[in-house]
C-alpha cells in the first residue's frame, strides 16, 4: 500500500475507533434504565459529534488526494 493509501486508512480507523466508543458509550447509559433521557441527550450529542467527525474524515480524505501534507511533516 501507497503512502497516501496508508494516511487513508489511519484517518478512516480513527474514525471507527470514535464511533465504537460513542456507541459503546450510549449504550452502556441506555443499559442503566434510571438514566434514560440522559442516553437520549448523549446520543443526540454523539450523532452531532459524529457527523462533523465523519465530515472532517472525508475532507482530510480529500485533502491527501489533493496531495497536500500535514503541517507535521514540516517538523
Amino acid at each position: 500500500m501507497d503512502s497516501n493509501g496508508m494516511k487513508k486508512l489511519g484517518v478512516v480507523i480513527i474514525i471507527l475507533l470514535l464511533a465504537l466508543y460513542c456507541v459503546g458509550f450510549v449504550v452502556l447509559l441506555a443499559a442503566v434504565e434510571e438514566i434514560f433521557w440522559a442516553a437520549v441527550i448523549y446520543s443526540a450529542v454523539f450523532f452531532v459529534f459524529m457527523a462533523v467527525l465523519i465530515w472532517m474524515g472525508w475532507e482530510r480524505i480529500k485533502e491527501i488526494d489533493e496531495g497536500l501534507e500535514d503541517d507535521i511533516d514540516n517538523y
